[in-house]
Formats: structure tokens, C-alpha cells, sequence
């Protein structure tokens, strides 16, 4: 127990310094390991059992799902789902900030990372609304919450990992975070709106009007999202693909749709495309790697048990510890980043939950909630940080102050999971097995 404390000290030390945290996580798990099993238990760790785990076949629906999105972001996906937005919603009060939200829930549907999905929006809608007069605020508070969509609507890179890590199914993940997903849609865009209402000169009226021809021309842009996110839930649901097999199939389709909309530029865009994407997938493989090695180091130290068998003797209601767990969440959020609060987390938090009784596609859904509220969360913020990376004149404190209003209805919204559940299992329990 206490050498699994000194770990987690050590890690957070080395965190600190700048070292890499997939690294970090290597050294500090193959260290641990060698000190309490040997150096022959460290080094079998490190050459078997991780080569097998990236070799199979459901890691291989992560890479394919940075795919999707490097393509679909290639082709303009985004570009064409603001501008249908616009049109169809640009007259609400608070019209670009709506249009925002929903422009981001049609890119998160093609990518699996809410950074990608805040500076993509950032890049299309603040000039936009800076033009129309809202206020920055306001203005990438929006952008922040259409990114963080990105990681509930599927296809999401966060369920995939918290697949791998725990063993559940990663369709039911997947399919699990549609519906919280729409509900949050929803929500941050009734959110804009009473704001707009509330205080107009945050978020003034535009003043375009489009006729409902024009509002129906734009319609067939949206054929590419449909198809890849169709294909991916529809093939999911029914049982008929694997979700690595949907990924398999949505990148394809967005390689269609990259080679219509580049036409004699294909070759750079889809090159472009490639290098961002392996270059993301290497990264996220090494950290996969590094916390499987970590996580191997907390079971070989008793640390999952310990805390199982010392929780499940507190005299306290599961529903309350299992609100502490999530607490937890929201502190991590302030020094890590969302993929290293997953890897480090899961392999203590996830037996605990089981011997509460919890569902653990339901516990998989929650936590990649409460994992977007963390990426939004004060100092570290990676979502914050990636909007003032396009804005460097804008004062962080806005960035953070305009995303914290809707990190705050993204908690009521999983306030809302947490009291009925069936919101988040409704459409899970209906897929074919």
C-alpha cells in the first residue's frame, strides 16, 4: 500500500517536472514492479503483455477513429456544419452561440477529440461572433462546450480507452453516450439562449434572414456526416459490425468524402491528414502502454484491493462513494489531462464500482462527463488552453470564466444521469448481442 502511494507521489512529481507523461508512467510502473517482483516479472511486463493488447483487434478502432475525424476535418465537415447551422439557427437569440453548439455536435460525430473539436469551432465562430458583437465570453465559452461534445458523441476515443481498460463492451460505450449527448446539446444551447435573453448585449440578434429555399439548398452538406455517423451507430446497433469494424467503415467513407471535396488537392490534404492522425495515435498508444504498465504495478502492490475491501467495510451509502469517486474527477482535472485521469484511475475505481453494484457502461459514460468538466476546469484546463492557443491577445481568465458557465450545466446534465440511469442505458440495452 504505501509503495503505491509513493508511485502515484512520484508520478505526480515527475508530471510536474515536464517529463512525458507516457514515460513518466513507464518509469515509475517498471521501477515499482522491479523493486517488488524482480527485474525478469518488470521486463516480461513491459515486452508481452502490452505488444499483445495494441495487436488486437479492438485497440485498432482508436486509430481508425483519429482517422475519421483527420479526414473529416480535411474535407470541411465543420465548415459545412456551421453554415447549415447558421442558416437554420442563426435567428434564436443567442443564434451563433446555438449555431456553434450544433455545428460542434456534427463534427464531434466524425471526431473523437474535444481539443481538435474547440480550436475548430474557435477558428470558425469567433471571428464570426466577435464580428456580430458577442461577447468573447460568451463567445468561447461556446466554442469550448461544442468541443467537449466530441468526447460523448460517438465516435469517441475516450470510450474506446475506457473499453480497453476495463474490458466492457466498446460498442455499448459508443452507442451509451448518444442520447447524454443530445441531452447536452440541448442544454448549452437552451443555455445560450436564456442568456441572450437575459442579457441581449452579450449576445446580439443577427441580422441575416434566409429564405426557406436557402435554408433546404444547404441541406445536402450534411450527406457525409450522416453517412459516417449512420454507418457507424446503425452497424453497431444492429450487431452487424464491431466497432472496430465501424470505424473501419466510417474511415472509408470519410476517405470518399475527402477525395470528392479536395478534387486535384486530394493527395496533400490526405497526406496531411495521415500524419496528424498517426502522430496523435502514437502518442495515445504510448500512454496506453505506459498506464497499462502503472496500473500492472498498483495490482502487483495490493492498492485496487485494499481500497475495494476498506470501501466496501465503510458504513456509507454506495450512492455517496460513488459520488466521491466522481469528485475526484473534477480535482484531477486541475493538474492532468483527460486520457491520463482515464489510464490512472479506472484500474482502482472500476472494481470498486462492480462490488457497488454499479452498471459499467452507465460508470463508463458518467465518467467521460465527468472527465469533459475536468478539461474545462481551473488552472490546467487542456480545453481552455487550446482556445487562448488561436486567441493569445484574450485573457485567460474570460476563456476560463465563459467555459465554467457551461461546465456548470454540464454537471446538472450528469446530475440528471446519475438520478435515472436509464438515460444512459436506454439505447444499450436495446442493441443486439
Amino acid at each position: 500500500m504505501m509503495l503505491s502511494i509513493l508511485a502515484i507521489i512520484l508520478l505526480l512529481v515527475l508530471i510536474f517536472l515536464q517529463v512525458p507523461i507516457s514515460f513518466s508512467l513507464f518509469i515509475v510502473g517498471f521501477g515499482g514492479i522491479w523493486f517488488l517482483k524482480g527485474f525478469d516479472v518488470a521486463n516480461s511486463v513491459i515486452h508481452l503483455s502490452p505488444l499483445s493488447g495494441v495487436l488486437s483487434n479492438d485497440v485498432a478502432a482508436l486509430p481508425l477513429f483519429i482517422l475519421i475525424g483527420a479526414f473529416a476535418l480535411s474535407a470541411g465537415i465543420a465548415k459545412d456544419g456551421y453554415d447549415v447551422a447558421r442558416r437554420w439557427l442563426g435567428k434564436l437569440p443567442g443564434g451563433l452561440g446555438v449555431t456553434t453548439i450544433a455545428a460542434g455536435s456534427v463534427f464531434a460525430a466524425c471526431s473523437g477529440s474535444s481539443t481538435a473539436g474547440a480550436i475548430t469551432m474557435g477558428k470558425l465562430a469567433i471571428p464570426e461572433m466577435r464580428k456580430n458583437g458577442y461577447s468573447d465570453t460568451l463567445s468561447f465559452g461556446a466554442c469550448g462546450a461544442g468541443g467537449l461534445l466530441a468526447s460523448m458523441i460517438p465516435p469517441s476515443g475516450m470510450m474506446v480507452l475506457y473499453g480497453l481498460a476495463t474490458g466492457e463492451s466498446i460498442s455499448k460505450l459508443l452507442i451509451g453516450g448518444i442520447v447524454p449527448g443530445i441531452i447536452l446539446v440541448v442544454a448549452f444551447s437552451l443555455g445560450i439562449i436564456v442568456i441572450a435573453k437575459v442579457k441581449p448585449s452579450v449576445a446580439p440578434l443577427v441580422n441575416e434572414t434566409y429564405t426557406w429555399k436557402e435554408k433546404f439548398s444547404v441541406l445536402p452538406k450534411t450527406w457525409g456526416v450522416i453517412a459516417i455517423f449512420g454507418t457507424i451507430f446503425f452497424g453497431m446497433f444492429t450487431g452487424f459490425f464491431t466497432a472496430t469494424e465501424a470505424a473501419a467503415w466510417g474511415a472509408f467513407i470519410s476517405l470518399i468524402l475527402l477525395v470528392i471535396r479536395t478534387g486535384k488537392g486530394f493527395f496533400k490534404k490526405f497526406v496531411s491528414a495521415c500524419v496528424d492522425s498517426a502522430s496523435i495515435t502514437v502518442s495515445l498508444l504510448f500512454l496506453v502502454l505506459g498506464a497499462y504498465v502503472f496500473s500492472k504495478l498498483l495490482i502487483f502492490s495490493g492498492l485496487p484491493l485494499t481500497i475495494s475491501s476498506t470501501v466496501s467495510n465503510l458504513d456509507l451509502p454506495p450512492f455517496l462513494i460513488l459520488l466521491g469517486i466522481l469528485a475526484t474527477y473534477y480535482v484531477l482535472g486541475m493538474f492532468l489531462d483527460g486520457v491520463t485521469m482515464l489510464l490512472i484511475t479506472i484500474p482502482i475505481y472500476y472494481p470498486i464500482i462492480n462490488q457497488l453494484g454499479y452498471d459499467g457502461i452507465w460508470f463508463g459514460v458518467i465518467v467521460v462527463a465527468m472527465i469533459e468538466v475536468g478539461m474545462v476546469s481551473p488552472p490546467f484546463g487542456l480545453v481552455v488552453y487550446s482556445l487562448k492557443s488561436i486567441a493569445p491577445e484574450v485573457n485567460l481568465f474570460r476563456i476560463f470564466k465563459g467555459c465554467m458557465i457551461f461546465m456548470a450545466i454540464q454537471l446538472v446534465v450528469i446530475i440528471l444521469l446519475l438520478i435515472f440511469p436509464e438515460m444512459v442505458m436506454w439505447l444499450p440495452d436495446f442493441m443486439s448481442h
